[in-house]
C-alpha cells in the first residue's frame, strides 16, 4: 500500500515538533511503516520521519517567517498542492492533513483521497461539507464526527489521534504537588485559567508552550510569574515527558471546543491525571474517576485537582495504552486505506 501524506508546512514533521499535527504524523508514519505501508511525505525539508520526504520548502515556514525569509504561507502551500496533484498517480491513497486547503485534492479522480480533520468544525466547514457530502473524511473524535455528519457528510470515519506510548516513561508517583499546563500561550487554550487554579490551591505551576499571542502573555501570564508559577518556554519531547511525569496533575482548561487534545493523552501515558474544562472532545478522552475529571465550570477545577491526584497512576497508563497507542491507530488507518482504495477501484 503506497501512501502520499500531505502535511502542514508550519513546523517540521518530527517527534520533537512544536505542532500537534506534525508530532502525531511522525508517530503515525512510523507505525504505518512497521505495518507494511510505503509512505511518502510532502512536508518541510527539515522533517525527520520514517518516510521518503519530498521537501516542499527546505525549512519549516515558522522558522523562515521569524527570520524574515518568508512572508505569506499561502504561496508555499499552493506549490505543495501542485506537487500533490503531480505525484498522486503513483500512489494508492493520498492522505491530507492540511485541513481546508487540502479539500481541493478530492478533485482528483484517482487515487482515493482521505482527509483527516484535526481541527474544529466551524460553520464554514459545515457549509462546504453540505455541498460536498461525498468527501472521504476521518474525524479524530466522536464529537467532531457528529458535527460533520450533521453537516451532511456521508463518508465519515472516526479514528482518534494516538501517540507512541512507549516514548513516554511511566511515573508511578508525582515528584511533588506541582501542576502543569502545556499548550500555546493564547486565550483559547486557557493558560490564565490554569494560573487561577494554581493560585486557588496555593500550588506550584509550570507553564510550557510557544507564545503565539504576545499581548495575552504580557497581560494575563507574565504578571503572575514568580517562584511558584514559572514559564519554561517551548520544550522538546524529552523535556515534555519529564514535565508530564513529574506533575501531580495536568490542567487543560481550554475555552474552545477541542477536536481532540493530544497533550491530555500524553499526560495519561506518563500516568498523570488530567483535569479539564468539558469542551469539545475532552470529555471523551478523559474518563471520569479513572483518568481524570472534566467540568463545564472553571470554578470547579480546583476541587477536581484534589480528587484527580488520588487516582491510580498505573490504571491511567493502562487506559492510555488500550485506547491511544499509535499501533492501534495505525491499524485503523491501514484498514481505512484498504477500504478507500477498493472503493475507488469499484467506482472507476
Amino acid at each position: 500500500m503506497r501512501i502520499l501524506h500531505v502535511a502542514p508546512l508550519w513546523f517540521p514533521v518530527s517527534r520533537d515538533s512544536t505542532g500537534g499535527i506534525e508530532t502525531f504524523l511522525a508517530a503515525l508514519i512510523g507505525a504505518l511503516d512497521r505495518a507494511g505501508c510505503r509512505n511518502t511525505l510532502l512536508a518541510a525539508g527539515d522533517s525527520r520521519v520514517a518516510a521518503e520526504i519530498v521537501p516542499v520548502v527546505g525549512e519549516n515556514l515558522c522558522a523562515q517567517m521569524q527570520e524574515g525569509r518568508a512572508l505569506e504561507y499561502v504561496h508555499y502551500e499552493q506549490h505543495q498542492l501542485r506537487l500533490a496533484f503531480e505525484l498522486a498517480p503513483a500512489f494508492d491513497v493520498v492522505h491530507s492533513h492540511l485541513g481546508p486547503p487540502g479539500l481541493v485534492l478530492s478533485a482528483m479522480p484517482t487515487p482515493g483521497v482521505l482527509h483527516s480533520w484535526h481541527t474544529q468544525v466551524y460553520r464554514d466547514m459545515a457549509w462546504f461539507v453540505g455541498r460536498r457530502p461525498d468527501l472521504h473524511l476521518c474525524a479524530v473524535s466522536d464529537f467532531q464526527a457528529r458535527l460533520l455528519v450533521q453537516a451532511g457528510a456521508t463518508r465519515c470515519s472516526v479514528i482518534p489521534n494516538g501517540i507512541e506510548v512507549s516514548a513516554f516513561p511511566f511515573r508511578p508517583e508525582a515528584s511533588g504537588p506541582g501542576l502543569l499546563f502545556l499548550g500555546r500561550m493564547e486565550a483559547p487554550k486557557g493558560g490564565d485559567l490554569a494560573i487561577g487554579v494554581a493560585r486557588t490551591l496555593d500550588r506550584p505551576l509550570t507553564l510550557a508552550g510557544p507564545i503565539v499571542d504576545r499581548e495575552f502573555f504580557r497581560q494575563r501570564i507574565e504578571p503572575y510569574l514568580d517562584g511558584q508559577i514559572t514559564y519554561v518556554g517551548t520544550v522538546d519531547h524529552g523535556r515534555k515527558s519529564e514535565l508530564l511525569g513529574q506533575a501531580a496533575c495536568l490542567l487543560a482548561p481550554s475555552r474552545v471546543a477541542e477536536a481532540f487534545g493530544v497533550v491530555s493523552v500524553e499526560a495519561m501515558a506518563c500516568g498523570t491525571p488530567v483535569v479539564a474544562l468539558a469542551s469539545g472532545a475532552l470529555p471523551e478522552l478523559i474518563e471520569t474517576g479513572l483518568t481524570g475529571f472534566t467540568s463545564p465550570d472553571p470554578q470547579a477545577l480546583p476541587s477536581l485537582v484534589t480528587r484527580a491526584e488520588r487516582l491510580d497512576r498505573a490504571a491511567i497508563r493502562a487506559r492510555a495504552v488500550a485506547r491511544f497507542d499509535i499501533s492501534a491507530v495505525a491499524g485503523g488507518y491501514r484498514r481505512l486505506y484498504d477500504q478507500l482504495a477498493a472503493r475507488v477501484l469499484r467506482e472507476l
